[in-house]
């Protein structure tokens, strides 16, 4: 049971690139007279304090190293969620937060898509979360609200309409705007190299493959081999489009076959999944295959990697899209559900609306709005504590919170329009 909390919501990891977007969003919607208590945590006071001069209002601030257990059982005791920023990876830095939440009954949300923590956190503290309430959830930003409440909207709707199960979930990441930031690619090229086999979680994610290294003890699984739906060129006729690699479908799709799973296969018992890229022509998909080639191996390869850093093309860690960017961009991730029935189609829509460029500050929005579900609609949310997904953990509550806030979450009967797919 939830005591003494004197926050709703402590923003762990504030003074970073996308936790100073989560505090300025809390700033901007929730200030003092919303009656929504928050603080901002760090390490570092001074950088806290300069934090707090670009925001408006009294801040309240507690300092807190996340290598401190000690430092982090106190800052978990003053809240009812944390909302953890603070990674690059989070796999070495976010597990103490996470028990010691479980723990005391304090609930958890973060944006990482680092699969071997979200296993990890399951296996140590599932059962820790259901004795005491508290709800853990990863991947609460861009990675994976869109591809999971968008798959959880598509198959209620498709019960609702056509009273059958899925066949297929399809999720296409539709047009949008946005940049890397230097700490995602920072965390890429850890969660790349042979460090990241010493991450607790690694091992055993790795064990179950790259489909269903989350379901969890006694899932069914699936008949999905890949996350992609098949070749890196094809298209997808329900949908009428051309379909290319979507470069965060292996960890998305994972995180909706475990939603799946938890929801003792509402979706479909053996629903298939995939993640996509939807783009207008032919011509489009192989350019898009053709960057994502040459981008990545020149990532991949520290000499090319060096020389783009010296030319200022590559971010370092603490830089990021410009605030115009940030502003100026958008998403539009649209899941395509496929019934059991013949002619059963259903269709979600996450649209950005005015919350930003996604990585960055739409994600911020998305993490800050799933820890204020726990922290003010606790009762409409999962019933059970455990270390579960932004679908089984909170799905309509995110989505009306999502929608009020200015995003666009919607759903439709049929197949996407063509004027929708290319909007």
């Amino acid at each position: 049971m939830l005591v003494s909390a004197q926050y709703d919501v402590l923003v762990l990891g504030a003074t970073g690139f996308t936790g100073q977007l989560a505090a300025a969003y809390l700033s901007r919607q929730y200030p003092e007279s919303s009656n929504v208590k928050w603080a901002i945590a760090g390490r570092s006071e001074a950088k806290l304090n300069e934090l707090c001069k670009t925001l408006d209002g009294k801040i309240n601030t507690v300092i807190c190293d996340v290598m401190d257990p000690a430092a982090v059982e106190r800052a978990v005791l003053t809240t009812k969620v944390v909302a953890n920023f603070a990674g690059t990876p989070f796999a070495d830095k976010a597990a103490a937060v996470v028990e010691l939440c479980s723990k005391h009954g304090r609930h958890y949300v973060d944006i990482t898509g680092e699969i071997c923590l979200h296993k990890a956190s399951y296996d140590s503290c599932h059962d820790t979360c259901k004795r005491t309430g508290a709800i853990i959830l990863h991947g609460c930003g861009y990675d994976s609200v869109p591809s999971d409440i968008g798959s959880f909207m598509a198959a209620e709707a498709m019960l609702k309409e056509f009273g059958c199960k899925c066949k297929t979930i399809t999720c296409f990441s539709g047009k949008s705007k946005g940049s890397l930031s230097g700490g995602t690619l920072a965390t890429g090229l850890i969660m790349a190299s042979s460090k990241a086999k010493t991450y607790p979680g690694f091992v055993e994610a790795a064990k179950l493959g790259m489909c269903y290294p989350l379901d969890p003890p006694g899932g069914k699984r699936g008949k999905d081999t890949n996350n992609h739906g098949g070749a890196p060129l094809h298209y997808n006729k329900v949908a009428q489009t051309w379909c290319a690699p979507f470069i965060m479908a292996d960890i998305n799709a994972p995180v909706v076959r475990k939603s799946n799973a938890l929801f003792n296969y509402r979706y479909g018992d053996q629903m298939r999944y995939y993640e996509t890229s939807a783009m207008p022509n032919l011509a489009s998909a192989l350019a898009l295959v053709s960057g994502l080639f040459v981008g990545v191996a020149c990532i991949a390869i520290p000499p090319f990697r060096w020389v783009l850093f010296k030319m200022g093309l590559l971010p370092k860690p603490g830089e990021g899209p410009s605030v115009d960017l940030q502003n100026t961009g958008y998403f539009h991730t649209f899941v395509v559900a496929e019934g059991e029935t013949d002619g059963a189609v259903t269709t979600a829509h996450i649209r950005s609306g005015d919350a930003g460029d996604p990585g960055y500050k739409a994600t911020a929005r998305m993490c800050i709005e799933s820890a204020l579900c726990l922290a003010l609609d606790r009762d409409s949310c999962s019933k059970e504590g455990g270390v579960l997904t932004t679908a089984t953990g909170l799905g309509e509550v995110l989505i009306a919170r999502l929608n009020k806030s200015g995003m666009e979450l919607t759903v439709e009967k049929g197949p996407p329009s063509r004027k929708i797919r290319i909007e």
